[in-house]
C-alpha cells in the first residue's frame, strides 16, 4: 500500500515537473522571450499536470486500446481539473490566476475548447509515449529506494506549498491591484519580492535545523533577532493596511 501510494506520488512530481517544463517552454515560444515563472510554487511545478497524470493513469488505463475514447476522457478530466483549479487558487487568493475569455468557445473564462482539446493530444502522448519511457524506469527502482525518494520529493514539495501559500496570502491581494484577470506573472513578482524582502526561507531553514545552534550561537541569536524584528514589521504593516 505504501509503495503504491509512493508510486503515484513519485509519478505526480515527475509530471509536474515536466509540465512545468513544457509550459515554459510554450510560453516562451508564444511571447518570443524567456518564460521562467508559471504556476504560484517556488520550485519548478505546476501540480495541476501532476494531479491530472495520475487520475487519467488510474482512471483510464482500461481504454488505453481505443485512442478516441481515451482522447475525449483526457479532455473531460484535464479540463474539469483546470477549472477546479481556476475556481479554488481563486477563492485562495481573491484573484484568477488565467482567464481565456478572449478566447472562442470558452466556459467563464477558466477553460476553453483550444485548451481541452490539446489535453487530450497530450493525454495521448503520455499514455502511448512518455508512460511506456518513465514508467519502466520507475519499476526498475527497488522498492525502499524508489519509497524514501517519494517521501524526500514530497516533504520538499509540501514545504514550497506552505510557504507559497502563506507569502501570497500574508500579501493581502486584491483583483483591484491588477489592470487585467490573467495575473499570474505579476503575482509571482510580488511574491518573489516579499521572500526576498521578508526572508521567510531564512526563518525556515532556523526552525527546521535547530541543531545549528551549537556551533554558531551569536550568530544565530543575531539572525533570530532580525527575523522576529522583521516578523513584527510584517505585523504592523499588515494592520495599517487593513
Amino acid at each position: 500500500m505504501l509503495y503504491d501510494t509512493c508510486y503515484l506520488c513519485l509519478m505526480f512530481l515527475v509530471y509536474s515537473v515536466l509540465g512545468y517544463l513544457i509550459e515554459i517552454t510554450y510560453c516562451s515560444y508564444c511571447t518570443k522571450k524567456p518564460v521562467y515563472n508559471r504556476g504560484f510554487l517556488i520550485g519548478p511545478y505546476l501540480p495541476i499536470y501532476g494531479s491530472s497524470v495520475v487520475l487519467m493513469y488510474v482512471l483510464l488505463y482500461k481504454y488505453q486500446k481505443d485512442p478516441f475514447v481515451l482522447f475525449v476522457m483526457c479532455c473531460f478530466i484535464c479540463s474539469v481539473m483546470e477549472f477546479i483549479t481556476s475556481l479554488v487558487l481563486e477563492k485562495i487568493f481573491k484573484v484568477r490566476w488565467w482567464d481565456y475569455s478572449h478566447i472562442r468557445f470558452n466556459l467563464d473564462g477558466r477553460i476553453c475548447l483550444s485548451n481541452s482539446v490539446l489535453f487530450g493530444l497530450g493525454g495521448l502522448l503520455i499514455f502511448y509515449i512518455f508512460n511506456p519511457l518513465i514508467l519502466p524506469i520507475l519499476n526498475l527502482m527497488n522498492k525502499n529506494l524508489l519509497i524514501t525518494l517519494t517521501l524526500i520529493l514530497m516533504a520538499i514539495f509540501i514545504i514550497d506549498l506552505i510557504i507559497s501559500i502563506v507569502v501570497l496570502v500574508e500579501l493581502k491581494i486584491s483583483s483591484l491591484q491588477f489592470s487585467k484577470k490573467d495575473v499570474s506573472e505579476e503575482l509571482i513578482e510580488l511574491r518573489n519580492k516579499k521572500l526576498r524582502r521578508h526572508s521567510l526561507l531564512l526563518k525556515r531553514l532556523l526552525n527546521a535545523f535547530p541543531k545549528i545552534e551549537g556551533d554558531n550561537k551569536e550568530l544565530i541569536k543575531d539572525l533570530k533577532r532580525k527575523v522576529n524584528e522583521l516578523r513584527k514589521k510584517i505585523k504592523e504593516s499588515n494592520k495599517t493596511t487593513k
